[in-house]
């Protein structure tokens, strides 16, 4: 086989969920696309190019970076990259010439990029972060008069302000109160500054979306949900499909006797007689080392075996005994469907103790990404 491990992205997935997500949107909210950390491991210049080819034109990163290969390397016309972070003041300059938005988040921030942006013979855009509950970044939601002091910099071209939900990925009366007061505290600063023109609003992430569709701003920002990836618990179903599939293959087959120890640290004891495969991926391929002994489970033949012993650096051991004529080189489906039969991101992040988001992220850069694609739908 041509790779030991690999991922299959498919864009025409990413075409679907783009398209179920306006469907879901009031007809005045447009997307903002979340494409920071390499588009989530899924490739920032190839889900960019889908995402502009079918309509998208705004996007969001956390690095000036990512924002500069998006605007020299996508071919459609975008309207604004917003930088979510702090961009260095060494880098300014770099934000005047790739036509870039910043977003300003702090009264020293301000001053910095301000003073820079009256020394320019045009406009710098910015964005601003208000801070209502997170406690990350942002000017505080109640201290208007300092939110004020964006205004007064004419070098400054506001084009929008946004803030950051805390725990809308979760359906507990705590989280669902606590993202209430955020939003009433937005809306309230959003009404004290009713006399300045501070662009377009907007307030969902992925979970916003999925559990807060009564809201009604300029923006939404999907990130991971465009991979359909879930975030967190979920109130309403948006019919979405995921983008990668993650897939490897086997380097070995063997008989191991009861008794034998399997792996690091003889972690894990063979009960009886038994078939064991070795498959090339492990933990520096971004499979967490922390499903050992989970009973975390992979796709060989549309069959699920078992993961035994603990999950190496380059590879790991399953048990195969149920599964007849396994041989060298047989696909592993660790993350997709096969047979009839699908492990999903979301099972694997459960069972490690973390996130969707850390989960597909931490995908390393040795596994190649293969697209498949088909002829866009405009949303």
């Amino acid at each position: 086989m041509k790779y030991r491990s690999w991922a299959i992205v498919h864009l025409d997935h990413l075409e679907h969920n783009v398209r179920a997500i306006q469907a879901s949107l009031p007809s005045s909210t447009r997307q903002m696309a979340v494409v920071k950390a390499d588009a989530y491991g899924h490739g920032l210049l190839e889900v960019t190019g889908t995402l502009g080819k079918i309509g998208i034109q705004a996007f969001a990163v956390a690095t000036i970076e990512e924002a500069i290969r998006i605007r020299t390397h996508l071919e459609y016309p975008v309207e604004e990259i917003l930088i979510l972070g702090r961009t260095p003041e060494e880098r300014f300059d770099q934000l005047l010439q790739f036509k870039l938005t910043q977003t300003v988040f702090s009264e020293a921030y301000l001053e910095k990029i301000g003073q820079y942006a009256a020394s320019q013979p045009v406009h710098m855009d910015v964005h601003i972060k208000v801070d209502t509950g997170m406690n990350r970044i942002g000017f505080s939601h109640n201290n208007i008069a300092e939110i004020e002091k964006v205004f007064a910099y004419r070098s400054l071209r506001v084009r929008g302000m946004f803030t950051h939900l805390a725990a809308a990925d979760g359906l507990k009366m705590v989280d669902v109160d606590f993202t209430k007061r955020q939003i009433r505290r937005f809306d309230t600063c959003l009404q004290q500054l009713k006399g300045y023109d501070y662009g377009r609003a907007h307030v969902q992430n992925s979970a916003g979306i999925m559990n807060y569709s009564e809201l009604n701003y300029d923006y939404v920002r999907p990130g991971v949900m465009l991979f359909g990836i879930p975030s967190g618990d979920v109130a309403r179903t948006i019919p979405l499909k995921p983008v990668m599939e993650l897939k490897s293959s086997i380097t070995m087959v063997k008989k191991v006797k009861a008794g034998e120890a399997i792996g690091y640290g003889q972690a894990y004891v063979a009960k009886q007689d038994m078939m064991l495969a070795t498959v090339a991926a492990g933990y520096a391929d971004g499979y967490p080392r922390s499903l050992s002994g989970k009973g975390s489970r992979v796709l060989i033949q549309g069959q699920f075996a078992t993961i035994v012993g603990r999950v190496c650096m380059d590879q790991m051991m399953v048990d195969v005994t149920r599964i007849k004529g396994v041989r060298e080189g047989d696909v592993v489906t660790l993350v997709g469907e096969d047979g009839g039969n699908n492990i999903a991101m979301d099972t694997l992040s459960r069972l490690a103790g973390t996130i969707n988001n850390e989960l597909v992220c931490q995908i390393s850069s040795r596994v190649p990404r293969l697209y498949r694609t088909h002829s866009p739908v405009l949303v």
